[in-house]
């Protein structure tokens, strides 16, 4: 057993970052971007990074456009813009990147498929000299640049409208904005008194803009991101090229200073992954001098759930293996989830396992029967997480926060061993996988419940981990079941067998003990790593079973 459950592990294909971090988080050097620009625009789509316009090296605006996958720290051209711009913005929004502002009041959107721009509706305000961006509920928030430094507008890309929203207090270009909780942070730029050090924030549910905390180190041309609820600027110019980071917390209303920029820029704009803010290009002195550099701010975070695996013997009707997960927060969660079994190395697998994903209404959202099937196949291609066997399952998609299920069954009712996964894209961002559990039919020897859980982050994170069988109400269910708790090595960090005779203040103080005695939990403090939950029944016990584990803090 312990040498299958270390193979288990090794089959896992994330592996938790060891950064040694301190101070908020620390800088990665990634592949240069082809052509040196500066006062671009940046935007996610699909897990790549799109840079768009901006100065080029004679100092002329250009159309380029250029793509970093940072699963493959590479680049690749995309269709250039519908025209030269610099000093633009960018977003993405309903999963279509729009380009505008800049030097003109015009919109564009890309459609990936074709690699083509089209244009939409034109602005209302040109916002040139670059604006601060925020995306609330699939709209587009643009905020200040010029000619007038106040001007806010909302586009619906539903409707293809722009529509004026209140005016910020302070007037300003060369800012940068973000979201958090709903709302639209702008900070820093030039152009008005106390521009530089402004910070403002936009409830898009009352239409009004309130006063923060003065950012600590005046500038312009910043870049802004959000993780874990915190805002970062980066750079900037005032009286040279500023290497400061400065983040704003919101539930304290203050600003920290975490590690400088490895190399200062200005005219540069920020875009988030999970945990990791990219920062191509830009000037690094002032004025003018672009830089084809490319780097990352790697943002210390508690661990989170990056994936959850569990392994089961897949039978047919309610023996189905059942995957469940909860995503908390305030935004949309990039997810994939895989059903695997011919790539499973043992005996007895599951030849060809199919893919449901169902949200908590009940209703079937997502399917998939081999994965190269899948309309999005290149963007499963591209995670580096395509399954290694053609009649596996795969669904990569964005979830809004709720509850999730994963249903595994055989295609023709077909049975065997099976792993069903689920895959957190963006951990370190502002919603995140908070509950994870699977159901299933616990039998003997090597067809026990497994689930293999892993942690990204850098920081410990207290976990609650449950094996229930007796509340699950039914006449099959696992009358005693028992729980083990093995690292990434297959040795034993703990175990419990009745939830009681171990921990039960702290079970209990966590508000969701198990609800008969016979089930079993553990509350552990666990570091970024891999870890192996076993759920096993008293003398060879049978029966219908659930694995669950919570993040705790």
């Amino acid at each position: 057993m312990q040498k299958f459950l270390a193979g288990l592990i090794s089959s896992f294909l994330f592996a938790a970052e060891a950064s040694g971090q301190t101070g908020g988080g620390e800088w990665k050097v990634l592949s240069d971007m082809p052509t040196p620009r500066q006062e671009l625009a940046t935007a996610v789509l699909n897990g790549k990074i799109y840079t768009l316009g901006g100065y080029d090296a004679d100092v002329r605006a250009t159309k380029t456009v250029e793509v970093y996958n940072p699963a493959t720290n590479s680049w690749t051209t995309a269709a250039d813009l519908l025209t030269g711009n610099q000093h633009n913005a960018a977003a993405v929004a309903a999963g279509k990147l729009y380009s505008f502002g800049g030097l003109a009041r015009s919109t564009a959107v890309y459609d990936p498929v074709t690699n083509t721009w089209a244009a939409v509706a034109t602005m209302n305000v040109a916002h040139s000299n670059t604006a601060a961006v925020g995306v609330i509920n699939d709209l587009i928030y643009v905020a200040g640049g010029t000619p007038d430094g106040t001007a806010v507008e909302v586009f619906d890309p539903a409707t293809n409208i722009w529509t004026m929203r209140a005016p910020m207090k302070v007037g300003r270009n060369h800012c940068a904005g973000g979201v958090i909780n709903g709302k639209f942070y702008v900070a820093a730029g030039r152009g008005s008194t106390g521009a530089a050090t402004a910070l403002e924030v936009y409830d898009p549910q009352t239409n009004n803009w309130t006063t923060l905390a003065s950012m600590p180190t005046p500038r312009s041309g910043v870049a802004a991101g959000v993780v874990n609820g915190e805002l970062y600027v980066f750079g900037g110019e005032v009286g040279g090229v500023h290497p400061e980071v400065e983040v704003y917390n919101p539930g304290t209303n203050s600003w920290r200073r975490v590690q400088d920029m490895v190399v200062p820029r200005h005219g540069i704009w920020a875009s988030v992954i999970g945990n990791k803010i990219y920062i191509p290009g830009g000037g690094v002195a002032e004025n003018f001098l672009p830089t084809a550099r490319n780097d990352a701010f790697v943002v210390t975070s508690p661990a989170t759930f990056a994936n959850i695996a569990t392994r089961l013997k897949v039978g047919t009707g309610d023996n189905a293996l059942i995957g469940g997960f909860i995503v908390a927060g305030a935004g949309p969660k990039r997810i994939i989830l895989r059903a695997i079994g011919p790539s499973v190395p043992l005996n007895g697998t599951l030849s060809n396992p199919t893919l449901e994903l169902y949200n908590q209404a009940g209703q079937l959202i997502a399917a998939n029967d081999n994965w190269q099937e899948a309309a999005n196949k290149q963007e499963i291609t591209d995670s580096s997480l395509a399954p290694k066997h053609t009649l596996e399952a795969a669904i990569l998609r964005t979830v809004t926060p709720g509850s999730y299920t994963a249903v595994v069954r055989g295609a023709d009712n077909s049975t065997g061993i099976a792993l069903v996964e689920v895959y957190d894209l963006e951990a370190g961002s502002d919603s995140r996988l908070a509950n994870i559990s699977t159901r299933g039919f616990v039998e003997t020897l090597e067809n026990v419940l497994i689930g293999g859980v892993i942690f990204d982050g850098q920081l410990p994170r207290r976990v609650l981990v449950r094996a229930i069988g007796p509340s699950l109400g039914r006449s099959d269910s696992l009358a005693d079941p028992t729980l083990e708790l093995r690292d990434a090595n297959g040795g034993l960090r703990a175990a419990n067998d009745n939830w009681r005779s171990r921990q039960e203040t702290e079970i209990n103080a966590t508000t969701i003990p198990p609800a008969h005695d016979a089930e079993s939990a553990l509350v552990e403090t666990l570091e970024p790593a891999a870890y192996t939950a076993i759920v096993r029944g008293v003398n060879d016990g049978t029966g219908i079973a659930v694995v669950e584990a919570y993040a705790l803090d």
